[in-house]
């Protein structure tokens, strides 16, 4: 019983802590080449290529916010996506949607920048949001559009390809 209780104020003050980082936000479509793309885990600056290796969401961008633990970033996940619905796609270094995570609401010309790249096995849209990744930068060569809500766990001959990703 006492891990529960411990669990519930964990997640209270996440939620606390996520509310107070969410004091205007917005998605945009494209990254803003004034602002600064840095990483975070657990609070802690890290390199921005550390970014696939973790659980991670761009929702503060230009910040990309990671954890250590999957359970505190679906925390947070779900509570900004409640909030804000600012998200469009969940991409997944594993089929079957495990391994490493980030919650995307950002365009990225260039996955490779925030250590994605030729590393996506699977992937969810979300809040009905349509997008295409591509499998050269700069939204170059074939592409592979979603549309409102697809979950596909198995990208076949496109595993491990993609190199860009951008909202339509």
């Amino acid at each position: 019983m006492g891990h529960v209780r411990g669990l519930a104020i964990g997640l209270m003050v996440l939620s606390s802590l996520t509310i107070a980082g969410l004091e205007n936000p917005k998605a945009t479509r494209a990254a803003d080449a004034d602002q600064e793309l840095t990483a975070t885990l657990d609070g802690k600056p890290i390199p921005l290529q550390d970014v696939g290796k973790y659980y991670c969401d761009d929702f503060a961008y230009p910040e990309i916010r990671c954890s250590s633990t999957r359970l505190l970033a679906d925390a947070r996940a779900a509570l900004v996506t409640l909030l804000t619905g600012i998200d469009y796609v969940t991409i997944f270094d594993q089929p079957n949607y495990g391994g490493a995570y980030m919650n995307v609401s950002q365009d990225y010309s260039a996955l490779a920048l925030i250590g994605w790249n030729d590393r996506i096995s699977s992937f969810k849209g979300r809040n009905s949001e349509t997008g295409s990744f591509f499998v050269d930068w700069f939204y170059g060569g074939t592409q592979w559009a979603f549309c409102c809500n697809t979950q596909t766990a198995s990208l076949g001959s496109y595993n491990n390809a993609f190199s860009s990703i951008i909202r339509t």
